[in-house]
Protein backbone atom coordinates (compact mmCIF):
# COMPACT_ATOMS: atom_id res chain seq x y z
CA UNK A 1 0.00 0.00 0.00
CA UNK A 2 1.27 2.80 -1.07
CA UNK A 3 1.37 5.96 1.99
CA UNK A 4 1.71 9.69 1.72
CA UNK A 5 2.38 11.78 4.38
CA UNK A 6 1.08 15.31 4.56
CA UNK A 7 1.57 17.99 7.70
CA UNK A 8 -1.19 20.88 6.52
CA UNK A 9 -0.19 24.11 6.00
CA UNK A 10 -0.59 27.45 7.98
CA UNK A 11 -4.34 27.91 6.32
CA UNK A 12 -5.69 24.39 7.89
CA UNK A 13 -4.30 25.36 11.40
CA UNK A 14 -6.11 28.64 11.40
CA UNK A 15 -9.24 26.35 9.89
CA UNK A 16 -8.54 24.53 12.75
CA UNK A 17 -8.89 27.34 15.17
CA UNK A 18 -12.95 27.50 14.85
CA UNK A 19 -12.88 23.86 16.60
CA UNK A 20 -11.43 25.57 19.98
CA UNK A 21 -13.17 27.62 21.92
CA UNK A 22 -13.08 31.33 22.06
CA UNK A 23 -10.78 31.87 24.78
CA UNK A 24 -12.81 34.70 26.33
CA UNK A 25 -10.41 34.38 29.99
CA UNK A 26 -7.60 35.77 28.05
CA UNK A 27 -8.31 39.16 27.24
CA UNK A 28 -7.03 41.77 29.67
CA UNK A 29 -8.06 40.46 32.96
CA UNK A 30 -9.77 43.60 33.59
CA UNK A 31 -12.08 43.22 30.63
CA UNK A 32 -13.64 39.54 31.17
CA UNK A 33 17.82 38.67 42.28
CA UNK A 34 20.84 37.48 42.09
CA UNK A 35 21.36 36.14 38.53
CA UNK A 36 23.18 33.90 36.87
CA UNK A 37 24.34 34.22 33.22
CA UNK A 38 25.68 31.70 30.49
CA UNK A 39 26.45 32.49 27.44
CA UNK A 40 27.67 28.94 25.89
CA UNK A 41 26.23 26.11 25.77
CA UNK A 42 24.46 25.28 29.12
CA UNK A 43 20.55 25.80 28.19
CA UNK A 44 18.47 28.09 30.63
CA UNK A 45 16.75 25.05 31.60
CA UNK A 46 19.78 23.39 32.67
CA UNK A 47 21.03 26.68 34.68
CA UNK A 48 17.58 26.24 36.56
CA UNK A 49 17.16 23.27 37.20
CA UNK A 50 21.16 23.25 38.35
CA UNK A 51 19.93 26.38 41.04
CA UNK A 52 16.35 24.61 42.61
CA UNK A 53 18.60 21.17 43.25
CA UNK A 54 21.17 23.72 45.32
CA UNK A 55 18.87 25.02 47.01
CA UNK A 56 16.71 21.75 47.73
CA UNK A 57 13.65 23.71 45.89
CA UNK A 58 10.90 21.93 44.25
CA UNK A 59 9.20 24.04 41.59
CA UNK A 60 5.68 24.31 43.49
CA UNK A 61 5.18 24.36 47.11
CA UNK A 62 8.02 23.58 49.49
CA UNK A 63 7.33 23.37 52.92
CA UNK A 64 10.11 24.29 55.92
CA UNK A 65 10.80 22.54 58.87
CA UNK A 66 11.79 25.66 60.79
CA UNK A 67 8.36 28.41 59.25
CA UNK A 68 5.66 28.61 56.93
CA UNK A 69 6.15 27.00 53.24
CA UNK A 70 6.39 29.08 49.96
CA UNK A 71 5.98 28.22 46.17
CA UNK A 72 8.42 28.09 43.68
CA UNK A 73 7.57 28.71 39.86
CA UNK A 74 10.22 29.40 36.79
CA UNK A 75 9.70 30.90 33.62
CA UNK A 76 11.42 31.63 30.52
CA UNK A 77 11.33 34.56 27.75
CA UNK A 78 13.23 34.42 24.45
CA UNK A 79 15.34 36.96 22.97
CA UNK A 80 13.85 37.61 20.33
CA UNK A 81 16.11 40.09 18.57
CA UNK A 82 19.57 39.81 17.13
CA UNK A 83 22.49 40.39 18.86
CA UNK A 84 23.91 42.63 16.40
CA UNK A 85 20.99 44.93 16.98
CA UNK A 86 20.83 47.75 18.81
CA UNK A 87 17.62 46.48 20.26
CA UNK A 88 19.49 43.86 21.56
CA UNK A 89 19.41 45.07 25.39
CA UNK A 90 15.71 46.09 25.45
CA UNK A 91 14.85 43.11 23.68
CA UNK A 92 16.57 40.97 26.80
CA UNK A 93 14.52 42.85 29.54
CA UNK A 94 11.22 42.16 27.28
CA UNK A 95 12.15 38.64 27.68
CA UNK A 96 12.64 38.94 31.01
CA UNK A 97 9.34 40.62 31.82
CA UNK A 98 7.88 37.37 29.27
CA UNK A 99 9.86 35.05 31.78
CA UNK A 100 8.36 36.60 35.51
CA UNK A 101 5.12 37.04 33.97
CA UNK A 102 5.26 32.55 32.37
CA UNK A 103 5.78 32.55 36.29
CA UNK A 104 3.06 34.29 38.15
CA UNK A 105 0.96 32.36 35.19
CA UNK A 106 2.22 29.36 37.03
CA UNK A 107 1.09 30.68 40.22
CA UNK A 108 -2.05 31.70 39.54
CA UNK A 109 -2.66 28.22 37.79
CA UNK A 110 -1.87 26.92 40.94
CA UNK A 111 -4.28 28.66 42.95
CA UNK A 112 -7.00 27.70 40.98
CA UNK A 113 -7.24 26.32 36.95
CA UNK A 114 -10.72 25.14 35.26
CA UNK A 115 -9.97 22.63 32.59
CA UNK A 116 -12.21 21.56 29.90
CA UNK A 117 -11.60 18.49 27.55
CA UNK A 118 -13.47 16.66 24.61
CA UNK A 119 -12.21 13.38 22.34
CA UNK A 120 -13.80 12.28 19.46
CA UNK A 121 -13.31 9.01 17.28
CA UNK A 122 -14.91 8.00 14.01
CA UNK A 123 -14.75 5.35 11.33
CA UNK A 124 -16.32 5.46 8.40
CA UNK A 125 -16.77 3.35 4.94
CA UNK A 126 -18.49 2.89 2.18
CA UNK A 127 -21.09 5.55 1.11
CA UNK A 128 -20.29 7.40 4.50
CA UNK A 129 -16.86 7.37 3.68
CA UNK A 130 -16.30 10.94 2.78
CA UNK A 131 -19.71 12.12 3.04
CA UNK A 132 -20.52 15.21 4.94
CA UNK A 133 -24.08 14.63 4.92
CA UNK A 134 -24.46 12.02 7.60
CA UNK A 135 -22.85 14.82 9.78
CA UNK A 136 -25.69 15.90 12.26
CA UNK A 137 -22.86 18.62 14.19
CA UNK A 138 -21.86 20.83 11.20
CA UNK A 139 -19.23 22.35 14.00
CA UNK A 140 -17.78 19.08 14.99
CA UNK A 141 -14.17 18.60 14.57
CA UNK A 142 -14.37 15.66 11.87
CA UNK A 143 -16.52 17.89 9.74
CA UNK A 144 -13.89 20.40 9.55
CA UNK A 145 -11.08 17.87 8.31
CA UNK A 146 -13.22 16.83 5.64
CA UNK A 147 -13.69 20.29 4.34
CA UNK A 148 -9.98 20.83 4.62
CA UNK A 149 -9.36 17.51 2.73
CA UNK A 150 -11.89 18.87 0.07
CA UNK A 151 -9.93 22.07 -0.06
CA UNK A 152 -6.74 20.55 -1.33
CA UNK A 153 -8.55 18.50 -3.84
CA UNK A 154 -9.84 21.70 -4.74
CA UNK A 155 -6.34 22.82 -5.09
CA UNK A 156 -5.39 19.51 -7.19
CA UNK A 157 -7.82 20.25 -9.69
CA UNK A 158 -6.58 24.15 -10.33
CA UNK A 159 -2.74 22.50 -10.90
CA UNK A 160 -4.52 20.37 -13.00
CA UNK A 161 -5.85 23.08 -14.86
CA UNK A 162 -9.71 22.37 -14.14
CA UNK A 163 -12.08 25.07 -12.53
CA UNK A 164 -13.33 22.88 -9.06
CA UNK A 165 -16.31 25.14 -9.74
CA UNK A 166 -17.40 23.72 -12.73
CA UNK A 167 -15.55 20.10 -12.58
CA UNK A 168 -17.47 17.01 -13.40
CA UNK A 169 -17.49 13.75 -11.49
CA UNK A 170 -15.25 12.12 -13.96
CA UNK A 171 -12.48 15.10 -13.52
CA UNK A 172 -12.82 14.55 -9.94
CA UNK A 173 -12.51 10.76 -10.41
CA UNK A 174 -9.24 11.63 -12.24
CA UNK A 175 -8.26 13.96 -9.84
CA UNK A 176 -8.09 11.46 -7.10
CA UNK A 177 -9.38 8.65 -6.25
CA UNK A 178 -12.63 7.28 -4.65
CA UNK A 179 -12.48 7.61 -0.90
CA UNK A 180 -13.62 3.77 0.58
CA UNK A 181 -12.52 4.66 4.51
CA UNK A 182 -11.89 7.09 6.59
CA UNK A 183 -10.82 7.43 10.07
CA UNK A 184 -10.71 10.83 12.33
CA UNK A 185 -9.57 11.29 15.77
CA UNK A 186 -9.82 14.66 17.95
CA UNK A 187 -8.94 15.93 21.21
CA UNK A 188 -8.86 19.04 22.53
CA UNK A 189 -7.67 20.30 26.51
CA UNK A 190 -8.70 23.84 27.51
CA UNK A 191 -7.20 25.29 30.92
CA UNK A 192 -7.98 28.63 32.25
CA UNK A 193 -6.90 31.00 35.23
CA UNK A 194 -7.58 34.49 36.69
CA UNK A 195 -5.76 35.23 40.21
CA UNK A 196 -4.48 38.31 42.17
CA UNK A 197 -1.01 37.42 42.30
CA UNK A 198 1.26 39.96 44.72
CA UNK A 199 4.10 39.16 46.52
CA UNK A 200 6.45 37.29 44.23
CA UNK A 201 10.01 37.91 43.41
CA UNK A 202 12.85 36.76 41.26
CA UNK A 203 14.60 34.51 43.71
CA UNK A 204 17.80 33.91 40.92
CA UNK A 205 17.35 35.53 36.93
CA UNK A 206 18.97 32.90 34.43
CA UNK A 207 20.68 34.43 31.02
CA UNK A 208 21.55 31.64 27.99
CA UNK A 209 23.05 32.92 24.79
CA UNK A 210 24.36 29.81 22.48
CA UNK A 211 26.83 30.17 19.78
CA UNK A 212 24.19 30.32 17.39
CA UNK A 213 20.35 30.88 17.41
CA UNK A 214 18.28 33.06 19.90
CA UNK A 215 19.07 33.54 23.32
CA UNK A 216 16.57 32.95 26.88
CA UNK A 217 16.22 34.47 30.15
CA UNK A 218 15.21 32.46 32.79
CA UNK A 219 13.31 33.05 36.44
CA UNK A 220 12.85 31.53 39.35
CA UNK A 221 10.34 33.31 40.78
CA UNK A 222 9.47 32.68 45.02
CA UNK A 223 6.20 33.60 46.91
CA UNK A 224 6.31 33.15 50.77
CA UNK A 225 3.52 34.92 53.39
CA UNK A 226 6.56 36.95 54.54
CA UNK A 227 6.98 38.76 50.87
CA UNK A 228 3.14 38.80 50.66
CA UNK A 229 2.93 40.76 53.81
CA UNK A 230 5.75 43.00 52.41
CA UNK A 231 3.07 43.23 48.97
CA UNK A 232 0.43 44.46 51.63
CA UNK A 233 2.68 46.73 53.29
CA UNK A 234 2.96 48.59 49.74
CA UNK A 235 -0.82 48.69 49.63
CA UNK A 236 -2.23 49.90 52.77
CA UNK A 237 1.77 51.15 54.44
CA UNK A 238 1.20 48.53 57.75
CA UNK A 239 4.39 48.18 59.68
CA UNK A 240 6.59 45.19 59.65
CA UNK A 241 8.78 43.48 62.45
CA UNK A 242 12.19 43.60 62.22
CA UNK A 243 14.51 40.48 61.48
CA UNK A 244 18.09 39.71 61.40
CA UNK A 245 20.37 42.55 61.10
CA UNK A 246 22.62 41.84 57.54
CA UNK A 247 24.88 44.39 56.07
CA UNK A 248 23.44 47.62 54.87
CA UNK A 249 21.71 47.63 51.30
CA UNK A 250 24.04 49.63 49.48
CA UNK A 251 26.80 46.38 50.41
CA UNK A 252 24.48 43.78 49.16
CA UNK A 253 24.37 45.00 45.70
CA UNK A 254 26.73 43.59 42.81
CA UNK A 255 29.22 45.70 41.99
CA UNK A 256 30.49 43.04 39.61
CA UNK A 257 29.52 44.05 36.19
CA UNK A 258 28.88 40.91 34.68
CA UNK A 259 26.11 39.85 37.59
CA UNK A 260 24.54 43.32 37.07
CA UNK A 261 24.03 42.58 33.62
CA UNK A 262 22.00 39.37 33.94
CA UNK A 263 20.39 40.45 37.20
CA UNK A 264 16.81 41.28 36.54
CA UNK A 265 13.25 42.00 38.61
CA UNK A 266 13.13 42.77 42.09
CA UNK A 267 14.34 41.00 45.35
CA UNK A 268 13.50 41.58 49.40
CA UNK A 269 16.52 41.84 51.41
CA UNK A 270 17.38 42.59 55.03
CA UNK A 271 18.93 45.78 55.90
CA UNK A 272 21.41 46.76 59.11
CA UNK A 273 18.68 47.33 61.07
CA UNK A 274 16.62 43.81 60.61
CA UNK A 275 14.31 45.85 58.48
CA UNK A 276 13.01 44.49 55.30
CA UNK A 277 14.00 46.24 51.74
CA UNK A 278 12.53 45.67 48.42
CA UNK A 279 15.47 46.03 45.72
CA UNK A 280 14.50 46.01 42.42
CA UNK A 281 16.74 46.49 39.08
CA UNK A 282 15.95 48.38 36.11
CA UNK A 283 17.80 48.06 32.38
CA UNK A 284 17.77 49.51 29.23
CA UNK A 285 19.98 50.29 25.95
CA UNK A 286 20.47 53.63 24.42
CA UNK A 287 19.49 54.22 21.01
CA UNK A 288 22.36 55.97 20.13
CA UNK A 289 26.31 56.98 21.91
CA UNK A 290 25.34 60.56 22.65
CA UNK A 291 24.65 61.99 25.72
CA UNK A 292 20.98 62.22 25.54
CA UNK A 293 20.65 58.84 24.39
CA UNK A 294 22.59 57.34 27.58
CA UNK A 295 20.61 59.75 30.16
CA UNK A 296 17.10 58.76 28.54
CA UNK A 297 18.58 54.89 28.70
CA UNK A 298 19.35 55.55 32.89
CA UNK A 299 15.67 57.01 32.91
CA UNK A 300 14.35 53.97 31.10
CA UNK A 301 16.02 51.52 33.64
CA UNK A 302 14.83 53.57 36.52
CA UNK A 303 11.03 53.40 35.31
CA UNK A 304 11.54 49.84 34.70
CA UNK A 305 12.83 49.74 38.35
CA UNK A 306 9.99 51.32 39.78
CA UNK A 307 7.55 49.39 37.57
CA UNK A 308 8.81 46.24 39.67
CA UNK A 309 7.93 47.42 42.32
CA UNK A 310 4.73 47.89 42.03
CA UNK A 311 4.11 44.80 40.12
CA UNK A 312 5.48 43.18 43.56
CA UNK A 313 2.38 45.21 45.39
CA UNK A 314 0.27 43.22 43.31
CA UNK A 315 -1.56 42.39 39.72
CA UNK A 316 -4.27 40.01 38.00
CA UNK A 317 -3.07 37.90 35.81
CA UNK A 318 -5.34 35.59 33.69
CA UNK A 319 -3.95 32.77 31.39
CA UNK A 320 -5.42 30.31 29.17
CA UNK A 321 -3.82 27.31 27.09
CA UNK A 322 -5.70 25.64 24.23
CA UNK A 323 -4.52 22.39 22.88
CA UNK A 324 -5.87 20.78 19.99
CA UNK A 325 -4.71 16.35 18.73
CA UNK A 326 -6.43 15.96 15.49
CA UNK A 327 -5.74 13.98 12.49
CA UNK A 328 -7.35 11.70 9.91
CA UNK A 329 -6.49 9.08 8.10
CA UNK A 330 -8.23 8.21 4.36
CA UNK A 331 -8.15 5.05 2.06
CA UNK A 332 -8.79 5.19 -1.03
CA UNK A 333 -9.26 2.54 -3.82
CA UNK A 334 -5.84 2.43 -5.33
CA UNK A 335 -4.37 1.64 -2.47
CA UNK A 336 -3.11 4.42 -1.61
CA UNK A 337 -3.73 6.33 2.07
CA UNK A 338 -3.28 10.00 2.81
CA UNK A 339 -2.66 10.95 6.33
CA UNK A 340 -3.45 14.60 7.77
CA UNK A 341 -2.10 16.70 11.05
CA UNK A 342 -3.95 19.35 12.09
CA UNK A 343 -2.70 19.50 15.59
CA UNK A 344 -2.38 23.54 17.50
CA UNK A 345 -1.23 24.56 20.21
CA UNK A 346 -2.12 28.37 21.49
CA UNK A 347 -1.41 29.75 25.13
CA UNK A 348 -1.92 33.62 26.55
CA UNK A 349 -1.28 35.17 29.28
CA UNK A 350 -2.17 38.90 30.36
CA UNK A 351 -1.39 40.53 34.05
CA UNK A 352 -2.41 44.37 34.49
CA UNK A 353 -1.66 46.63 37.62
CA UNK A 354 -3.95 49.17 38.83
CA UNK A 355 -2.51 52.53 39.05
CA UNK A 356 -1.10 53.02 42.66
CA UNK A 357 0.41 55.65 44.40
CA UNK A 358 3.59 54.83 46.40
CA UNK A 359 5.81 56.94 48.28
CA UNK A 360 9.46 56.62 49.04
CA UNK A 361 11.09 54.94 46.46
CA UNK A 362 14.59 55.78 46.26
CA UNK A 363 17.62 55.35 43.34
CA UNK A 364 20.29 53.92 45.70
CA UNK A 365 22.25 53.32 41.91
CA UNK A 366 23.27 53.61 38.60
CA UNK A 367 25.56 51.18 36.48
CA UNK A 368 26.71 50.76 33.01
CA UNK A 369 28.38 48.13 31.29
CA UNK A 370 29.38 46.57 27.87
CA UNK A 371 27.42 43.11 27.13
CA UNK A 372 29.84 40.38 26.81
CA UNK A 373 28.10 38.98 23.38
CA UNK A 374 26.21 41.97 21.86
CA UNK A 375 28.86 44.86 22.39
CA UNK A 376 25.95 46.94 23.42
CA UNK A 377 25.70 49.66 26.15
CA UNK A 378 23.52 48.14 29.31
CA UNK A 379 22.33 50.84 31.44
CA UNK A 380 20.97 49.97 34.85
CA UNK A 381 19.55 51.53 37.93
CA UNK A 382 18.97 49.87 40.97
CA UNK A 383 16.03 51.19 43.26
CA UNK A 384 14.69 50.40 46.92
CA UNK A 385 11.41 50.87 48.69
CA UNK A 386 10.60 49.89 52.33
CA UNK A 387 8.15 51.07 55.25
CA UNK A 388 10.30 52.81 56.36
CA UNK A 389 11.57 54.81 53.30
CA UNK A 390 7.71 55.28 52.51
CA UNK A 391 7.07 56.61 56.70
CA UNK A 392 9.77 59.31 55.79
CA UNK A 393 8.02 60.37 52.90
CA UNK A 394 4.79 60.80 54.22
CA UNK A 395 6.25 62.87 56.83
CA UNK A 396 8.02 65.16 54.61
CA UNK A 397 5.08 65.40 52.62
CA UNK A 398 2.89 66.61 55.57
CA UNK A 399 6.09 69.09 56.64
CA UNK A 400 5.83 70.16 53.04
CA UNK A 401 9.75 70.14 52.83
CA UNK A 402 11.15 71.06 49.59
CA UNK A 403 14.34 70.49 49.40
CA UNK A 404 15.52 68.12 47.50
CA UNK A 405 17.81 65.11 48.55
CA UNK A 406 21.19 64.59 47.24
CA UNK A 407 21.22 62.67 44.22
CA UNK A 408 22.73 59.36 44.36
CA UNK A 409 26.49 59.07 43.69
CA UNK A 410 27.32 56.98 40.72
CA UNK A 411 29.96 54.52 41.37
CA UNK A 412 31.64 53.02 38.30
CA UNK A 413 31.62 49.36 37.66
CA UNK A 414 34.15 47.24 35.82
CA UNK A 415 33.26 46.44 32.36
CA UNK A 416 34.14 43.03 31.06
CA UNK A 417 36.05 43.40 27.64
CA UNK A 418 33.44 42.16 24.76
CA UNK A 419 33.73 38.38 23.76
CA UNK A 420 33.34 36.89 20.12
CA UNK A 421 30.00 36.04 19.13
CA UNK A 422 30.73 31.62 19.46
CA UNK A 423 32.61 32.05 22.64
CA UNK A 424 31.13 31.34 26.20
CA UNK A 425 30.84 33.04 29.35
CA UNK A 426 29.39 31.95 32.69
CA UNK A 427 29.36 33.57 36.53
CA UNK A 428 26.92 33.92 39.14
CA UNK A 429 25.45 36.86 40.64
CA UNK A 430 24.05 37.74 44.20
CA UNK A 431 21.16 35.71 45.29
CA UNK A 432 18.14 36.29 46.92
CA UNK A 433 18.11 36.59 50.73
CA UNK A 434 16.45 33.21 52.06
CA UNK A 435 16.18 35.14 55.40
CA UNK A 436 14.18 37.61 53.97
CA UNK A 437 12.01 35.22 52.11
Amino acid sequence: MKTFHRILPAAALAALAAILPAAAETAAPEAAIPAESSVGRTSVRELMDGYLAEKGWTEGWNARADGPGFFVSCGTGVIQADPSARTYVDSRVNAFDKAMLDAEAKMAEFLATRIRTSMVSEYAEGAFAGNDAVESDEASVVSKLRRLLHAKLDKALRDEGVDPGTADAAARERAAAKSIATEAFARTIRSCARASVCGMQAACTFEGIPASGKGEIGVVSVWSPKLQAMAHSLQTGAALPAGVAKRPIAQQIPQDAKTLVSTFGIQQKLDENGRLVLVAFGQAGAVSDSAMAAGAAEEKARQRAIAAIREFAGRTVAVASDMASVETVEEFENAAEEYTDASAFRRRAAAVADEMKIAGIATVKRWNAVHPVSGGKVYGVVATWSPASAARAAAARRAMETAPGARPVSVPSPVPAPVRRGDSMSGRGASADDDAM
